[in-house]
């Protein structure tokens, strides 16, 4: 295609699925494939006669004046990338996300609410399915394919929009076998994943760290804390959160290096875990505060001489400490799990090395006098009236 379409247009958006898995775990064999993802999302998109208006990552955002050529794009990625064979562990995946709306066009790049609704289409898909909107699925009604059909998954309140969708799922024989299920069940699904103690703590760690950082008022915080008290589903959490997520892009250091003689050494607040770390300590102490800490890697290596001294770490929700690499002469290893032994794991702490007559510790914070504080408040906010509305997360 030689320009952009403007106007009503089809959006596709597409997304490789466990892609940050591979790319930790198989590096080159992740470069290559994806080189190779990219060769067959391009070509598929542009013989459709498509326009590629953006990529991050391993995502395509491309647009088509008609629905049937976005849909054909969408089959012909989705009939090649099966055909592979690729160097990873296992096959790249790919999830796609297909709807139809009047956009804003400039400079080469779309914007407007059908812009949004593409997107938040995408993120309720799993690897293998193509969903379609109502908007698309009615241009598309006389213009299928032989041997493609549309299958109804039911209307769907999608993050952050008013208006709620409703979702066809693309089958065809070539396409994955996949039940016609979204990714993850929204408040008109059939089935709400109840939260777990583990699942509230994790937020009520989210929401500490916000108000510590000044994003959250008071009075946020007090309606937020209580509403993830008395959370009962999953669904009912993920919104307390989704306004305060850490930027994905942040640099993490390879290697940090700590030397403590004596005295001490902290690193607290909103530290950048590095993938490696190499601690010295003499006869000093060294805390590793994780609870504020920014995480980007899936694993920390520590190397650890402790002579006389103190290594303590300081974990939360979700942060796994192994230490059975540490020799150990006449001093003591300690790790005390965190609650929620099946909750998902962030981040992955291997300590090695030597003790002396020192110690190493890891253990989650002692949240006593917190979860005192947080009760109190809750029982003053229940004693004086009813439960407080959702924080919007639009803003």
């Amino acid at each position: 295609m030689t320009g952009a379409p403007s106007g009503t247009v089809t959006l596709l958006f597409t997304d490789v699925e466990g892609s940050t898995a591979l790319w930790d775990a198989e590096r080159d064999a992740m470069a290559a494939a994806l080189r190779r993802h990219d060769e067959i999302l391009r070509d598929a998109i542009e013989q459709a006669g498509g326009y590629v208006f953006k990529t991050a990552g391993d995502s395509f955002c491309a647009a088509f004046s008609a629905a049937r050529t976005g849909l054909d794009a969408a089959l012909t990625a989705q009939r090649n990338l099966a055909a592979q064979s690729w160097p990873t562990s296992r096959p790249i995946i790919v999830r796609m996300g297909l709807h139809s709306g009047v956009t804003e066009e400039r400079d080469g790049d779309y914007f407007g609410p059908a812009v949004n609704r593409a997107a938040r289409l995408l993120a309720v898909a799993r690897g293998g399915q193509v969903l379609v909107s109502a908007a698309a699925a009615e241009l598309l009604s006389d213009e299928m394919p032989d041997g493609v059909g549309l299958r109804e998954l039911g209307t769907h309140q999608l993050k952050d929009l008013s208006r709620p969708e409703r979702i066809y799922q693309v089958e065809a024989a070539f396409l994955a076998e996949l039940p016609a299920v979204l990714a993850a069940r929204q408040p008109g699904g059939a089935v709400a994943a109840r939260a777990s103690h583990a699942d509230r703590d994790r937020v009520v760690d989210v929401l500490k760290v916000a108000a510590a950082d000044g994003r959250l008022s008071p009075d946020d915080l007090d309606q937020r804390l209580e509403a993830a008290l008395t959370a009962r589903t999953l669904a009912e959490l993920e919104p307390l959160v989704a306004d305060l997520a850490t930027a994905a892009s942040v640099e993490v250091p390879d290697l940090a290096r700590i030397e403590c003689s004596a005295g001490s050494a902290k690193r607290d607040g909103a530290w950048v875990v590095p993938r490696r770390m190499e601690i010295r300590v003499a006869s000093g102490s060294v805390q590793l505060d994780f609870r504020q800490a920014v995480i980007a890697v899936k694993e920390l290596r520590i190397e650890a001489q402790v002579a006389s001294g103190s290594l303590k770490l300081i974990t939360r929700p979700g942060i796994v400490v192994d230490a059975d690499d540490v020799t150990v002469r006449s001093g003591s290893v300690r790790v005390v799990p965190p609650p929620g032994p099946d909750a998902p794991v962030e981040l992955r702490v291997k300590v090695s090395g030597r003790v002396g007559s020192g110690s190493i510790s890891a253990r989650p914070a002692r949240r006593r006098g917190w979860w005192r504080m947080v009760w109190q408040r809750l029982l003053r906010r229940l004693a004086g009236g009813g439960r407080p509305a959702l924080p919007d997360s639009s803003h």
